[in-house]
Formats: C-alpha cells, sequence, structure tokens
C-alpha cells in the first residue's frame, strides 16, 4: 500500500466567537436545498456523494451504465464539471459488479469504497491511491474489517488515524435472501489504524448512536462530528439524517436531524467540505442536492493550508511528515504522511489556537511555520509549496588574517567521525573561495590547511533541524613567522649605526618599518627585500632574504660616505649588448635617487663595468654608454648633473676572473665612487 497524502484538523476548541449557539437566525434553510444539475442525470441515480476538504473534487456512484459504478466531477469555474467514469476502480470487478459508497479523503488523495462482487455475495471495503496517471488498482483493506458479511459506506477521518463504515446487524443464512432484497439493517463501526499502519479490531457505536438501521456514516474534519442517515422512530419518513458529536468525555451526544434537509422522501448520504457552509446529500434515492448548513450547526471555522512538498532540485514529489503543534505548548498535536507521487498534501486547521506546522524528511531539509488562528472568524484557503533539499551549500572563504586577502587552501572534510576524509577541495583564487556541496543528515569536520600558516579546524551538524540551504564561513589564517634580528653595523669598524630598515613582502602586499638592530617577525617561506638607511652619513644597503622556520639574524653594512667610498649597486642589469636599463633596476636607482636627495652635498662618479666578452673597445664604449644611461635616469629624476660624472671602465678593473659565467655577472656592475661631500 503507497502512503496517501493525510489531511488532518487540529481538535475542535470553542471560543466565544465560534459558537453559533447564540446566534439570532430565523432563515428557512430548507428553502436553499437544490439539485446540482450538472451532476444529476434524468435516467439514472446518482448516489453516495463525497466532496473533498477544499470542496473541489466529488466522488459519487451513479448507475448510469446499467450498475453502479463510481463517477468522479472537479468543481471549476463556480460549477461542477461533467463527471468522468474511475475506470481502474470501475473495471476491478465485473461489469455487473456493485461498486458504491465512495469516501474520498478530505485531502483527496484516498478514496474508500465498497464493492460487491458478484451477485449476492456479501460487501467488503476497498481502497485505491492517487496517482499520476489517476486512480490506483483497488485494493481490499481486509480484516479484520473486511469479514465473511457485509461491510459498506466507509469513510476517513481527517487524520486517517479512523475508519467509520457499517456492517450488518444480523448473521446468519436466512438473512443471505433479506441482502438480496436489500431489506437488511446495518451499524456503525469505527476501527482504528495502529502505528505500523494496519486496522484495529472494530468497534460498534455505542447508543444513541446505533438504534436500529444506520447507514451511511461521514466524520467531519474535526473528528468529532458525525453526520449519517438512519430511519429510526422520529423521523420525518424513510431515511432521515442526523448529527452528532463527540464529547470531551469520549461520549456521543444524542443525534440532531438535520431538519434543514430532511423531509418525508428518502435523505441520506450527507457530505461537507471543510468550508462548512454548504452540504451535498441524496434526495429521494435519486439525484444529489445541496442545502446551506444553518450557523447553528455548522462545524467551527476551519482554514486549509495546502500545496507540494517536491525536491528542490528535481522538483519531483516526495513524501514527508507534516508535524503540527501548539505553539503556546510544543505538544504534539498530529503527524501524518503527505503524497509521495506529487508531493500533494492538505491541512486544516481549527481557528482559534496557534500552531507550529513543521516538515520532516530523512536526509533532507526540515521546513517550519507558523500560524496563529486565534483571532480568525473566516474559511480561508492558503498555498503553501515547500520545496526540500538534500545537501547544503557552504561558501568558505579563506584569508591571510592579517592582510586580508583571500589565499589558495586546502579543505579536508569529514563526515560522521570518520576515520578517513570524505572529501578535499582547493579554494579558489583571487577571492579565495570555494563551495562545498554537504548531504543532510551528517556532522562535518573541516580542516583548513595552507603552506607556512597555522591550521584551522571548524565544524558543521547537519544531522539535526535544517531549515537553510546557503551558508557562509569565512576562516582567516594565522600566518607563521620567524624571529628575525637584523643588525645594521659600519662597514669598516663592525660599529653599529642608526639606521632605519624597509622589509618588502615579494610575494605579497606586505611592507614592514623598523629600525635597524631589533628584531622583526617575518613570515615563514616568503621573500623578503630589505633595505637599510641611515641619515648618519651612510650609503643604503639592500638585499634578499628567504625566511626560513627556524629563528636566524642578518647582517647588514653600510658604507660611510667618505671621499673615495665604493658603493656597489646591486641588480642594475641591461639586456644583452644594450644600453637600455631592465625594470628591475630601478628599485636600487630609486635608493640612489633618495641618498642623493638625503645628501645634497653628495657628489659622485657613476662607474660602470663590463666583462670580458667582446673586445677592449667595444666594452670600453658599452661601459661609458651604461654609465650614461644611470646618469639619464638620475637627471630625470630631478638629480643635478654637476653633482656627478660618469665614467665606462670596459673590462678593466674586474673583481673575479672572467672563468664562468657566474663571474662575469658579478664583474658587469655599477659602483658610485664619492667625490666630494
Amino acid at each position: 500500500m503507497k502512503f496517501f497524502r493525510t489531511l488532518f484538523i487540529i481538535p475542535f476548541v470553542i471560543t466565544p466567537f465560534l459558537g453559533f449557539s447564540q446566534i439570532a437566525d430565523t432563515v428557512d434553510y430548507s428553502t436553499t436545498k437544490k439539485i446540482i444539475d450538472n451532476l444529476s442525470d434524468d435516467n439514472a441515480v446518482e448516489y453516495a456523494p463525497s466532496i473533498s476538504a477544499d470542496g473541489k473534487t466529488m466522488i459519487f456512484e451513479s448507475n448510469k451504465g446499467g450498475s453502479f459504478k463510481l463517477y468522479e466531477s472537479k468543481f471549476v469555474n463556480g460549477e461542477w464539471a461533467a463527471p468522468a467514469p474511475i475506470e481502474n476502480v470501475n473495471n476491478y470487478g465485473d461489469s455487473t459488479d456493485l461498486i458504491g459508497g465512495p469516501s474520498i479523503s478530505f485531502d483527496g488523495n484516498t478514496l474508500f469504497f465498497f464493492a460487491s462482487l458478484g451477485y449476492g455475495n456479501s460487501a467488503d471495503i476497498y481502497f485505491s491511491t492517487r496517482d499520476r496517471s489517476g486512480w490506483s488498482v483497488p485494493q481490499s483493506i481486509d480484516a479484520p474489517i473486511n469479514t465473511d458479511g457485509y461491510e459498506a459506506f466507509p469513510s476517513i477521518s481527517a487524520d486517517g488515524k479512523y475508519l467509520y463504515f457499517v456492517r450488518q446487524n444480523m448473521e446468519g443464512p436466512q438473512d443471505r435472501d433479506l441482502r438480496r432484497q436489500g431489506n437488511f439493517c446495518s451499524s456503525i463501526y469505527q476501527s482504528e489504524r495502529k502505528k505500523d499502519g494496519t486496522w484495529g479490531e472494530p468497534e460498534k457505536l455505542p447508543y444513541p448512536i446505533n438504534q436500529d438501521c444506520e447507514k451511511a456514516p461521514r466524520i467531519m474534519a474535526d473528528g468529532k462530528t458525525l453526520i449519517f442517515s438512519s430511519n429510526r422512530p422520529g423521523g420525518l419518513g424513510d431515511f432521515d439524517m442526523y448529527q452528532s458529536t463527540l464529547t470531551p468525555l469520549g461520549d456521543w451526544s444524542t443525534p440532531v436531524p438535520l431538519t434543514f434537509a430532511n423531509s418525508i422522501q428518502s435523505d441520506q448520504l450527507p457530505t461537507i467540505a471543510a468550508q462548512g457552509d454548504l452540504m451535498y446529500f441524496v434526495y429521494n434515492n435519486q439525484d444529489i442536492y445541496s442545502v446551506i448548513i444553518p450557523p447553528k450547526l455548522r462545524q467551527f471555522v476551519n482554514n486549509i493550508i495546502q500545496g507540494n512538498i517536491t525536491d528542490a532540485d528535481t522538483g519531483q514529489g516526495i513524501a514527508a511528515k507534516i508535524i503540527v503543534r501548539d505553539a503556546l505548548t510544543s505538544n504534539i498535536i498530529s503527524e501524518i504522511n503527505n503524497n509521495p507521487e506529487d508531493g500533494a498534501y492538505t491541512v486544516v486547521l481549527a481557528a482559534g489556537k496557534y500552531y507550529n506546522f513543521e516538515v520532516v524528511k530523512e536526509g533532507y531539509s526540515s521546513y517550519i511555520n507558523s500560524y496563529d488562528l486565534r483571532n480568525v472568524r473566516d474559511y480561508q484557503e492558503t498555498n503553501v509549496d515547500i520545496q526540500l533539499f538534500q545537501n547544503v551549500f557552504l561558501d568558505v572563504e579563506v584569508s591571510d588574517s592579517e592582510l586580508f586577502e583571500g589565499m589558495e587552501a586546502d579543505i579536508q572534510v569529514k563526515r560522521d567521525r570518520a576515520p578517513s576524509f570524505y572529501k578535499t577541495v582547493k579554494t579558489l583564487m583571487p577571492n579565495g573561495n570555494i563551495q562545498i556541496a554537504l548531504p543532510i543528515g551528517s556532522y562535518y569536520e573541516f580542516y583548513v590547511s595552507a603552506p607556512n600558516f597555522k591550521s584551522e579546524i571548524f565544524n558543521m551538524d547537519l544531522s539535526g533541524l535544517v531549515l537553510y540551504r546557503n551558508f557562509e564561513k569565512e576562516i582567516p589564517l594565522i600566518p607563521e613567522k620567524k624571529e628575525v634580528m637584523i643588525n645594521v653595523s659600519d662597514l669598516v669598524n663592525n660599529s653599529r649605526v642608526k639606521s632605519k630598515i624597509i622589509l618588502r613582502n615579494k610575494d605579497r602586499d606586505e611592507r614592514i618599518e623598523v629600525d635597524g638592530n631589533s628584531m622583526v617577525s617575518l613570515r615563514v617561506g616568503d621573500r623578503y627585500e630589505i633595505e637599510a638607511t641611515s641619515d648618519q652619513g651612510y650609503a643604503f644597503n639592500s638585499t634578499t632574504l628567504d625566511v626560513g622556520k627556524g629563528g636566524g639574524a642578518l647582517d647588514l653594512k653600510l658604507l660611510k660616505l667618505e671621499l673615495n667610498a665604493k658603493l656597489e649597486l646591486k641588480d642594475i642589469l641591461f639586456e644583452s649588448n644594450s644600453t637600455v636599463l631592465s625594470e628591475v633596476s630601478f628599485i636600487e636607482l630609486e635608493r640612489v635617487i633618495q641618498l642623493m636627495k638625503e645628501n645634497p652635498t653628495l657628489k659622485v662618479e657613476v662607474a660602470a663595468f663590463t666583462d670580458d666578452v667582446g673586445s677592449d673597445a667595444y666594452n670600453k664604449q658599452l661601459s661609458d654608454k651604461r654609465a650614461d644611461s644611470v646618469a639619464k635616469f638620475l637627471i630625470d629624476n630631478n638629480i643635478d648633473q654637476n653633482r656627478f660624472v660618469t665614467n665606462g671602465y670596459g673590462e678593466s678593473m674586474a673583481k673575479v676572473p672572467n672563468d664562468s659565467d657566474e663571474n662575469r655577472a658579478i664583474n658587469r656592475r655599477v659602483e658610485l665612487r664619492v667625490l666630494g661631500i
């Protein structure tokens, strides 16, 4: 058996504005009784109507095809459409078999009915569920509801928990002939559905419900109001309709005749939608009529919440559980299932209370809403389509905790504390973010790491209630650092020099300024360009440092600006056989500019040297031009040309033998010689 979409109703609580007993009512509602033209056929009998909670689907039996079968009609644009036969049900038995007494569940997804398969055979109760193609092939409800006797006219409660039906009063061989003639009496029974989905042993409803011949019980949306037909003494004639309510003590009240609809003819088989203001019934055993219900006999005010519960990614219906709680006490009022085919559900809430509404499904997200109906006076229908999802999306952004820059990092994920990793992903640059899809229903641990940074761990629990799909997590990683002592001293006498140190990280946007002869924290694994300057009459010095994991010290020697002192410029590079400065040369030349500005009386010689590749004359000419390129840079940066001279020395004055590429690179250099200060 497929689980079907179930509608439930919150138990009726009488409130001052919901009671109708004090309402003055002088209207003769019997005058509102009228035949439903589109459902009535002059050449056939329409019998046993049953209506869904929203009042938009009606199923009834008719003998328009020769024997009684089931037909379905939809309420469209203010009227009932032409009824269509329910083929899967009607074709279940022989063409002459009686199929009747339909009872559609309040949500319109399950159809109960009885069938007498074969002339003279006992009747049994069957059910069919709504699927994508219509109604499924019927299934017998089986024992203990069905017996060898007569069970018919089923009615399912709104929460799907109770089934009401009639069973023959007398048992014995002599009753077979009576049944063939339709001359036997029946009583109303009730069976409760167990937690495992099976039905319990039916119990006969006590007096005053069962008195003589009762027929066609209909349990209303509140689960406490029972309408049925009876030919008990005191009626107007033949079968009349009666209404009884279940008291707080669990007893049924004395049935009240529905005089606004009863007549001297047979009036029976009533059905009422959740709106509760209109009743459909069968008049004179022939046609379906409607009549307005007097306010004093109406149900309490209902509100309908309905829609479809679907998978957010596939759009397909999914089976879920709907839990309704009292919002003020958190007590569970009802737990029901929807239709797994298309996810359709209908919930009827009684006005006068405050509800929490929750939808749950294992492996899926949950849905929570609340409905405050404490001051609601009117019937309302609200459509709420609910999308549940099987995984959430976690957007992780990993950044440098100090520089606030996105960074590339590894994220390893463990699921439900398993020893191995569930998945490993890497963040993307330039923002250092990644989106991770995580199935719902598990506990996750995340290990975030990057070379030369301290790792971070965080967790995410998706094993419980999950309401939202998108989550964000920012992870600032702290860099590992090494303490480095930077010593600055005089090149000649090794005495400490008061100085300023500028450190530029060549791997990221980081600049540090400290005093010389002090400790500084540097990032492990990064390369720094370090520049030392002094306003104590010294030239600058620069170097690069690759920071390892251990501690250490860096010694920088500064040249005193004295007559004939020589300062070798680093990284003054030219293209091969070219006099054009490469871009990397500009960093060191900027330091020269700064030195000249800080020492306005300084005059220097710009001396250029080459290796021994080429002739002496060529190298002399090449070195002259390279010295002139440096001089031009100084002039372009507002250094008076009277403060320097240029000389090219070619391959002479080599610092090391020109016997290797490395040595030749050392000999290709530019120096500053102090001419005056």
